[in-house]
């Protein structure tokens, strides 16, 4: 048996970020049910990764917004994001080498004699 799916609804679902099982449930369906008509009807996968995409614009767009209003959260996070080969916390230091002739590494090991207290 065949089961009808609105696309537009599933666009609107998608659109709001609900996972494929919620868009499912959404729509009083089997998740596999939903997948199964999605591999068959191009309407219904393209109906997703319209939803998913309007979804992401609205956030990033949100985002956006909340970073040009001052946000300083918001702007940490769009730059890193954005651009991380120069914004980020931490940067990676790599030390490269002849494998065959290691680089010496000593660490200085200092032994500490406990101090006697004075008994009361």
């Amino acid at each position: 048996m065949a089961v009808e799916i609105d696309s537009q609804k599933v666009e609107e679902l998608a659109a709001q970020g609900l996972t494929m099982k919620q868009i499912a449930l959404s729509l009083g369906i089997a998740r596999s049910t939903l997948y199964e008509n999605g591999k068959k009807n191009p309407d219904i996968s393209d109906a997703i990764k319209r939803g998913r995409a309007k979804g992401l614009a609205t956030i990033s767009n949100a985002l956006f917004q909340a970073a040009e209003g001052g946000n300083i959260t918001a702007q940490i996070f769009y730059l890193k994001n954005r651009c991380p080969d120069k914004w980020k916390d931490r940067r990676d230091t790599r030390v490269s080498g002849d494998p065959d002739n290691p680089i010496p590494v000593s660490i200085p090991i200092e032994f500490v004699k406990p101090s006697v207290s004075d008994k009361t």
